[in-house]
C-alpha cells in the first residue's frame, strides 16, 4: 500500500488521448524546484513509458510556479518537450479538471460505509478511484 505524507495535494502531470498519467503526492507545499524534480522525474518518464517516441506537448497554466525561470529554463533544455501556449484561467478547457470531477463523483458515490481515517487512507481511496475512473477512460 503507498502512502502520502501531503498537505491533501495530488497532482497529475500528463493526459493523453490513451488516457492519464499516474498521481504523484505533492508532499509539503509545492515549490519551484518540487514541481521540477515532478516534471523530470514523474511526468517525463511516465510519458516515454506510453509514448517512447516523439515530443511532449505540455500544457501548463500560468500559476507562478509553472512560469518560474528555474522551470523555464530547465523546459528551454528539453529538446522532447514543447509548451503549448495557454490562456490564463482556462480551467473549462483543461481535461485533467474534468477528470478530477469525475473522480470526485464517483468517490461521492461510493463513499465507504468506514471512511477514511488518515491521509494514508485518503491517498488510498483517492488513488484508487483515479485508476478506477480516470484511467479506464480514453479521451479524444
Amino acid at each position: 500500500m503507498s502512502t502520502c505524507k501531503s498537505n491533501g495535494r495530488v497532482s497529475v502531470h500528463w493526459i493523453s488521448h490513451e488516457g492519464a498519467g499516474v498521481l504523484h503526492c505533492i508532499e509539503g507545499h509545492l515549490d519551484v524546484l518540487q514541481y521540477q524534480h515532478i516534471l523530470q522525474n514523474v511526468m517525463v518518464p511516465s510519458v516515454w513509458m506510453l509514448y517512447p517516441d516523439g515530443v511532449i506537448h505540455l500544457q501548463q497554466d500560468h500559476s507562478s510556479i509553472h512560469d518560474s525561470h528555474v522551470v523555464q529554463e530547465w523546459l528551454s533544455r528539453q529538446a522532447d518537450v514543447e509548451l503549448i501556449d495557454w490562456p490564463p484561467q482556462a480551467l473549462d478547457l483543461n481535461p485533467i479538471e474534468n477528470k478530477w470531477s469525475e473522480v470526485k463523483r464517483t468517490i461521492q458515490e461510493t463513499w465507504p460505509v468506514l471512511p477514511p481515517r488518515n491521509s494514508d487512507e485518503i491517498w488510498v481511496l483517492v488513488s484508487d478511484m483515479w485508476d478506477e475512473v480516470a484511467l479506464s477512460h480514453r479521451y479524444i
